[in-house]
C-alpha cells in the first residue's frame, strides 16, 4: 500500500508540475555554469563549449531590448539554446534616451511583453525572465532612483505573465550592491525597504532571486573577501529580503566577474584571474542554492567593457576561459515538458484477415522536446488480435508546436470486433492514446456479409 501511495504521489507531482506551475532547479539535477553573451547568435556555439564541457544545460543570459521584440528572430535562438543544450535567461531593457540613460518603461510596455514572450517557446518547463537591471542606479532607470515605481512595475509585469503561463520563473532586477546613497543611487537595502512599503508583498511574487554578486571593490577582491560587496553578496542580499518574505529562493548570480588590468587600468591580469574563478566555484559558489554563476561578459570588443571580457579584442581567449571549460561540472537535467495535443485517429472500421490497412495519426508536438521517430518517438497499437508492422512519418524531425503526421500500416490475425488501443510513445513513456474499434472477417465471412447487406437493401 505505501508503494501505491507514494507512486501515486510522484505521477501527480509529474502531472501538475508539467502544466499548472514552475519548477524548482535545485530539485533537478544542474550545471550552474553559465555566462552573459552580448549576442543571440554570433556567440551561441562558444557559450556552449565554455559552459557544456564536461557537463550539460548550462546557462546562457542575454539582454533582450523593447526594439528587439522580434518573434522569428528570438524564437531561432532558443530553438538553438534547446539544439546546443542551454539554459536561457531573458534580460528584459528598454532603450536609451538622449542622456544615455536606460528609459523607465513605458505604458504599455508590460503588457507588450506579455504578448511576444507568451509567444516563443523555450527550451526548459521553466521560462526564465528577469526584469530589468540593476535599478538602484539612476542610469538604469530613466535618471531616477524610484523604487517604487519599479515595484509597481515589477508587480505587473509578473501578473500579466503568469496569466499567460505559470511557467513563466520571474528574477528580480539585481541591484548593484556597491552603492551608497547619493543624489543618482540608493543602497540595496533602502531600495529593498521601499520596493516592499510600495507594493508590500512584492518579494512573495519572485520565483527568484537575481544577483549581482561582484568582487568589490573595484572588481578585483579575492574570492575570500566575502559579504554584502563579495562574491556571495546574494546573503547579504536575503538577509534583507528576509525581513518581507519567508520564501526559500534560489540564486541566479546573473552578473559577476573581476576586471582584467593593464598598463593604464587598475586590475588584476588573466593568471589571477583564472585562479580566482577556479577557487570561487569550488568554495564559495558550490553553495547548493546558486542554481546558475554567468560572469559578465563572454565577449566585449568596444573599451566600455572589454576588461571583463573572457574574448581577446583578436577573438582568441583569456586563460580563465579555458580554465572555466576545463571545470568538471554537472551533467544538468532540467524539467521539460513532454506532452502532446490534438490526438486524432483514422482508420477502416472493418478489415480482412491478414491484409494490410492504415491508419492515419495526428498529433502535435505539445512541450520542449525535439521528437524524431528514430530516437525517441513511437506510435504503437495495443490489441489482441491486431498488430501495427510499420509507420511512415511525414518528416523525420519535430519542433514543439509542430504538427505530426503518421501512417501506420495495420493487420488482423483473428475474426471478431476488436478494440485498438493507439499510443504516443516518446523515450518509452506513453504520452497519449485512444482506442479504436475495427471489425475483422475472413473473406467468406465478408462476402456473407456483404450478400446479406445487398439483400436487406433490396427488401426495403
Amino acid at each position: 500500500m505505501l508503494k501505491l501511495s507514494l507512486c501515486f504521489l510522484i505521477l501527480f507531482f509529474i502531472s501538475v508540475h508539467q502544466v499548472l506551475a514552475v519548477t524548482d532547479p535545485r530539485l533537478f539535477p544542474n550545471n550552474k555554469f553559465g555566462i552573459n553573451t552580448l549576442s543571440p547568435e554570433a556567440e551561441i556555439d562558444e557559450v556552449a563549449e565554455l559552459v557544456n564541457t564536461n557537463g550539460d544545460w548550462g546557462y546562457v543570459v542575454v539582454t533582450i531590448k523593447k526594439s528587439e521584440r522580434d518573434a522569428l528572430r528570438w524564437q531561432t535562438f532558443l530553438n538553438t539554446t534547446r539544439d546546443k543544450h542551454l539554459i536561457p535567461i531573458l534580460r528584459l531593457a528598454t532603450e536609451f534616451d538622449i542622456n544615455n540613460n536606460w528609459q523607465q518603461p513605458g505604458e504599455n510596455d508590460t503588457k507588450e511583453w506579455a504578448e511576444f514572450l507568451s509567444k516563443l517557446q523555450f527550451p526548459t518547463a521553466n521560462r526564465y525572465i528577469q526584469i530589468y537591471n540593476e535599478v538602484n542606479r539612476a542610469k538604469e532607470w530613466g535618471g531616477e532612483i524610484d523604487p517604487a515605481s519599479y515595484a509597481l512595475e515589477l508587480r505587473n509585469t509578473i501578473d500579466l505573465l503568469k496569466e499567460k503561463s505559470d511557467e513563466f520563473f520571474i528574477l528580480n532586477a539585481p541591484l548593484d550592491l556597491a552603492l551608497a546613497n547619493s543624489a543618482d543611487s540608493l543602497s540595496a537595502d533602502e531600495f529593498f525597504a521601499k520596493m516592499n512599503e510600495a507594493v508590500p508583498g512584492i518579494f512573495d511574487k519572485l520565483d527568484g532571486w537575481a544577483s549581482h554578486s561582484y568582487p568589490n571593490p573595484d572588481f578585483s577582491s579575492p574570492p575570500d573577501k566575502l559579504g554584502r560587496t563579495g562574491i556571495d553578496g546574494y546573503k547579504w542580499e536575503l538577509f534583507e529580503i528576509s525581513k518581507f518574505t519567508k520564501k526559500n529562493l534560489p540564486i541566479f548570480i546573473t552578473e559577476t566577474g573581476w576586471r582584467r588590468g593593464n598598463e593604464s587600468s587598475i586590475g588584476l591580469n588573466e593568471d589571477i584571474i583564472s585562479d580566482y574563478y577556479e577557487k570561487a566555484f569550488r568554495n564559495v559558489w558550490s553553495d547548493p542554492n546558486v542554481v546558475t554563476v554567468a560572469p559578465f561578459v563572454l565577449g566585449y570588443p568596444e573599451p566600455l567593457f572589454h576588461e571583463f571580457s573572457f574574448k581577446t579584442s583578436d577573438k582568441n581567449y583569456y586563460k580563465y576561459f579555458t580554465t572555466l571549460k576545463n571545470f568538471q561540472k554537472t551533467k544538468g537535467d532540467p524539467s521539460r515538458i513532454n506532452n502532446t495535443s490534438d490526438l486524432t485517429v483514422r482508420g477502416p472500421a472493418n478489415i480482412l484477415m491478414n491484409e494490410s490497412k492504415d491508419i492515419i495519426v495526428k498529433f502535435r508536438n505539445q512541450g520542449n522536446y525535439i521528437w524524431n521517430f528514430k530516437e525517441n518517438l513511437d506510435i504503437r497499437v495495443i490489441s489482441e488480435n491486431i498488430y501495427a508492422y510499420e509507420v511512415y512519418w511525414n518528416k523525420e524531425e519535430y519542433l514543439p508546436q509542430e504538427e505530426v503526421t503518421a501512417i501506420v500500416k495495420i493487420k488482423s490475425i483473428a475474426q471478431g470486433v476488436k478494440p485498438a488501443e493507439v499510443q504516443i510513445v516518446s523515450d518509452n513513456v506513453i504520452l497519449d492514446q485512444k482506442t479504436i474499434t475495427i471489425t475483422s472477417d475472413n473473406s467468406f465471412s465478408l462476402f456473407i456479409q456483404q450478400v446479406k447487406d445487398f439483400a436487406d437493401q433490396i427488401a426495403s
